[in-house]
């Protein structure tokens, strides 16, 4: 069975009306980069981001990434085909974003900001949250030392070696109520 792969890749395109600072905020957090590496992907350089996925995952991508404010192509490795870009959406570079002047506000007034600013959850993008250490790196960042509490143990008592520590035997057992004065009726 051959499922036909895809490639991710992203040229620092933002999507009209976004933040460049937000939108390399979004992104650094999403890919948990540094200023170097998001020099690199707001370069206007083609890097691609994911590749060797499938059309599932790749959309996922496109997704996250779409939310963040950024946008990013899907190619199919299989052929040489035009990039997938995002449906009818102008777009800035991260450059021209950056020059561009404050706009002055119309009558419309932005959306409000999300309270989940990728608006999707770890389950639905596994792959970006894995970073693997080099080899050799300390895997903790530090050491707290933890302070055994103070307990009062003073009313704590052992049992003899060899005690039943089974069931706390129960006292005598009391009788039966009295049903004499009771009789059942047919219906």
């Amino acid at each position: 069975m051959s499922e036909e792969l895809y490639e991710v890749a992203f040229s620092g395109g933002i999507l009209e009306g976004a933040d460049i600072e937000q939108v390399k905020a979004k992104i650094g957090a999403m890919f948990k980069a540094d200023a170097a590496k998001l020099a690199h992907l707001f370069s206007g350089k083609r890097v691609v981001i994911k590749k060797n996925i499938d059309q599932v995952t790749a959309d996922k991508y496109k997704t996250a990434l779409t939310n963040a404010g950024a946008v990013c192509e899907i190619k199919s490795l299989s052929d040489i085909s035009p990039p997938v870009q995002v449906e009818n959406e102008q777009v800035n570079t991260a450059a021209e974003a950056v020059k561009a002047s404050p706009k002055v506000v119309s009558g419309d007034a932005p959306t409000a900001p999300q309270t989940d600013p990728l608006g999707i959850s770890a389950n639905d993008i596994a792959d970006l949250n894995v970073n693997v250490a080099p080899v050799g790196s300390d895997m903790q960042d530090e050491i707290t030392e933890v302070v055994a509490p103070e307990v009062d143990l003073s009313g704590l008592d052992m049992a003899e070696v060899g005690s039943d520590l089974g069931e706390i035997k129960k006292g005598e057992v009391p009788p039966p109520p009295n049903t004499d004065g009771m009789k059942l009726v047919d219906p």
